[in-house]
């Protein structure tokens, strides 16, 4: 007949049938005329002698409440709380916080050798103050003989065994040698062994700093002098006048004079003779600046705003002369009078005006010129003995020939500028959309299409919109090579397909509306993958 195992509290612990094994727990019960119960209950007898003894990795894995169990890896008795095991009696020994615990329980972490107590709630450290391998750490009580053979009684603050400061009452040499305080002073001494130790606070009052009487520094409040040499290394650092208008700062490499009274002008003055001479002045109301007498650069000079010569004449010696303008204005001013030219209050001309234009000096070869001969009213590059001495109409010795390429001749298609919101490439079809104004096609047949990304327009509209990496031409109209997949016959109109930028000929069964058409091909080609065909843009 099956048998009921009751708990000490009443509860039932399990039913063991008959001549069945019960391993509920970590003793064996055994049913009625179970072979071999023999061995099982001397097993469960010594298993109860020694407390289930085994390491921490192996204790009992069916623990009832109350169980002890001998821990042989720390080698303490233990009980079993319900959810862990714990030290049954004395300290937890372990590497880790417990995580349970009773009010007053003690821990003995066995990594760092301190001990804890725990209040109910947390694990508070007893001691010592530091952990294993720091050494002695913290204040400590002591004694130094003094050279008087007098025990001087001390607070020693060491880290890591390191005697880092010393606190007496009174001042005395110690008797013998102690690293980094050959002498004490009365109150906090810091040990001068370690060479970055200091105090950090605030303090009222001080006899010396770095070993200098007080007296010796300069006071802020009245006048002083200084035979040294002042040296200020904080950027914005000198600051002058009742109002601070004057300030003397540095950023970096660069250093800053300003004057920040309104409309106040910076002026340098020299002595000229005994006499104080204005030299430069900066002007506050425009920031120009006046050089009273000639000024010599002997280095290079750029001018970034304009350049006005009131003089008579500009020479530049140099080898080279490089204008970036793309405009130069020539006899600009000129209205009527002298030698002839445009009559502004008769609104007609009034004379045959001078020539105007540029002579390109040859040395010994005769000079060339590049001119507008108001005589005949037209451009002309002509020859000539003219060294730009003289002034009036140039004499042609005669007309020079001009060798250049026509752009109409040169490029093939009209393009203009539109942001894109992606990278594209020439040849890439385009249509309206996207987060910017154009965007590559995705889709067959788009009737948003717009044109194809221009490889060298021949006309560009508004150019001065961006650069081609953000403002890439379009072609509107003309020749223009496309990116175009599957086969293309001459004459096939074509259409985007769904491959992001790239074109396709219209397949003849296809109902497409002419909006979707990008242009006609010029040529064919039976390839099937991606190529460029030279196609018209904007033809249906």
């Amino acid at each position: 007949m099956a048998f009921t195992i009751n708990k000490t509290d009443g509860t039932i612990l399990t039913t063991v049938q008959d001549g069945t094994l019960d391993q509920t727990t970590n003793l064996s019960l055994f049913g009625k005329n179970y072979a071999g119960y023999g061995e099982l209950l001397n097993e469960n007898q010594v298993k109860l002698l020694e407390n289930f003894a085994a390491t921490t990795a192996n204790a009992p894995d069916k623990p009832l409440t109350g169980q002890l169990f001998y821990d042989t890896t720390l080698k303490q008795m233990q009980v079993y709380d319900g959810t862990a095991f714990k030290a049954a009696s004395g300290s937890a020994v372990s590497s880790t916080q417990p995580t349970t615990g009773a009010q007053g329980d003690l821990w003995y972490d066995s990594s760092n050798q301190q001990v804890y107590v725990y209040t109910g709630a947390t694990w508070i450290l007893i001691g010592p103050i530091a952990s294993a391998g720091s050494g002695t750490t913290g204040a400590v009580a002591s004694t130094i003989e003094d050279t008087g053979g007098t025990a001087r009684s001390v607070l020693q603050s060491l880290l890591n065994d390191t005697v880092v400061a010393i606190t007496s009452s009174v001042a005395f040499t110690p008797a013998t040698a102690v690293s980094g305080f050959s002498t004490i002073s009365e109150g906090i001494n810091l040990s001068t062994a370690i060479g970055s130790n200091k105090l950090h606070g605030t303090a009222t009052d001080a006899d010396a700093l770095g070993g200098a009487a007080a007296s010796t520094f300069m006071k802020s409040n009245a006048d002083d002098t200084t035979t040294g040499t002042i040296t200020i290394s904080k950027d914005a650092s000198l600051v002058l006048g009742a109002d601070g208008d004057v300030n003397f700062t540095q950023a970096g490499a660069n250093f800053t004079l300003q004057n920040t009274a309104s409309d106040g002008n910076v002026v340098i003055n020299v002595n000229d003779g005994g006499s104080q001479t204005t030299a430069l002045t900066v002007q506050a109301s425009d920031a120009s600046v006046i050089v009273a007498n000639d000024l010599t650069a002997s280095g290079n000079m750029t001018v970034t705003g304009n350049l006005t010569v009131n003089g008579t004449t500009s020479t530049f010696a140099t080898a080279n002369t490089t204008i970036e303008d793309n405009i130069i204005v020539l006899n600009k001013g000129q209205t009527a009078g002298g030698a002839g030219g445009f009559d502004s209050s008769s609104g007609t001309d009034s004379t045959v005006g001078n020539d105007i234009g540029i002579v390109f000096d040859r040395g010994v070869h005769t000079n060339v010129a590049f001119i507008f001969d108001e005589s005949n009213d037209e451009f002309a590059l002509v020859t000539t003995t003219e060294d730009g001495t003289s002034t009036g109409n140039i004499a042609i010795s005669s007309y020079a020939t001009l060798h250049a390429t026509a752009t109409s001749a040169q490029y093939s298609d009209l393009a203009e500028r539109y942001e894109s919101d992606q990278p594209m490439e020439s040849g890439d079809v385009v249509k309206i959309g996207g987060d910017k104004e154009i965007t590559k096609t995705t889709s067959q047949a788009d009737e948003q299409v717009f044109g194809v990304i221009s490889t060298q327009p021949a006309y560009r509209m508004n150019a001065d919109a961006g650069e081609d990496s953000t403002h890439p031409y379009v072609a509107l109209s003309g020749r223009v090579p496309c990116k175009v997949k599957g086969a293309v016959n001459k004459g096939d109109r074509l259409i985007s397909s769904d491959e992001p930028g790239i074109a396709q000929a219209i397949n003849t069964l296809e109902n497409t509306s002419h909006y979707a058409v990008i242009g006609r091909s010029l040529e064919s080609n039976a390839e099937q993958e991606i190529k460029y065909i030279e196609i018209v843009v904007g033809r249906n």
